[in-house]
């Protein structure tokens, strides 16, 4: 009878294990639908990952220490990260990812290039919930970092 048990739970386990492995990576493809957005300007990629209503919220240490906030609606968002611009590129690295239900957050490092040069780095915050089997951004929040930034493990951009 102990086998049995011990039978179902590991293989209780096992499920769960990858049903949050699964809901893991949806939780990532959408971040990375993010990044994809902004590299090619995609409007309606954008939109289909947000959440209308959602907020953007930059961070920025100023020279004397104080921080600097800049808060975008969803509109501006929209506006901002889609209108015609020099290439931009966002690649994140390490990403810590918490899931509970229907709520996700994904903190993660990040580098930013423009025109194929370093621009800043970071770290960004995504909330996430899910709605019709898929996972929105609900609001965003990252650094920006000029200075003291490391060297990206994911090396130099082709």
């Amino acid at each position: 009878m102990f086998r049995p048990a011990v039978l179902l739970l590991t293989l209780f386990a096992s499920s769960l294990a990858l049903a949050q492995e699964g809901e893991r990576t949806a939780v990532l493809e959408t971040i990375q639908k993010f990044f994809t957005s902004i590299e090619t300007r995609d409007r309606g990629l954008l939109e289909s990952i947000l959440v209308p209503g959602s907020l953007n919220i930059s961070v920025r240490e100023l020279d004397n220490g104080d921080a600097s906030f800049n808060v975008r609606s969803y509109e501006e968002v929209i506006a901002t990260l889609t209108r015609p611009g020099r290439p931009a590129l966002e690649r994140s690295w390490n990403e810590t990812v918490l899931i509970q239900g229907f709520i996700a957050i994904v903190w993660t490092p990040y580098d930013f290039h423009i025109d194929g040069e370093f621009s800043h780095c970071g770290v960004d915050s995504f909330q996430l919930i899910k709605q019709d089997n898929q996972w929105l951004i609900s609001n965003s929040s990252w650094t920006l970092e000029t200075k003291n930034c490391p060297t990206s493990p994911l090396g130099a951009i082709n």
